[in-house]
């Protein structure tokens, strides 16, 4: 292998985002950047992204926290169009097939997802309070 070769793999390497998803997270990602800003351009920080088991099947679900997304123009001061002054939408993706399929959306901020077959996922609600809602089978509560 040449060396030119070698080092350009290297640096295709280190530029790869180290938040690596599945492509349909990574559409669905692309797809929520969009409507966030208004369909300019925009990014959203790892921290935005959750690809992870939520419902206790063995495969990854997603969820998309919208305060982490930041809008090039657009947008209250930059941010998600799907933010008010406290909380942002948050969306909770399951698996089903090869695709990812909305499931519940709700307002939040500070996303964090427990341990645990079916974690519980928490989140500060309006004014600051923390509450939690987990999959029960049928729908997240």
């Amino acid at each position: 292998m040449s060396i030119r070769l070698l080092t350009c793999l290297v640096l295709l390497a280190l530029a790869a985002p180290a938040d690596a998803r599945s492509k349909a997270a990574a559409y669905l990602v692309k797809e929520q950047i969009a409507s966030a800003c208004d369909g300019g351009r925009g990014s959203i920080d790892p921290a935005g992204i959750v690809e992870r088991d939520l419902d206790g099947d063995g495969r990854d679900d997603l969820i998309i926290a919208h305060e982490w997304i930041s809008c090039a123009s657009g947008g209250q001061f930059g941010r998600s169009t799907f933010c008010g002054m406290q909380v942002c939408s948050v969306m909770f993706y399951l698996r089903r097939g090869p695709l990812l399929k909305l499931v519940h959306e709700m307002l939040g901020g500070g996303v964090t997802v427990g341990a645990g077959n079916v974690p519980a996922i928490s989140m500060n609600a309006h004014g600051g309070s923390r509450g939690s809602v987990k999959w029960n089978g049928r729908a997240f509560e």
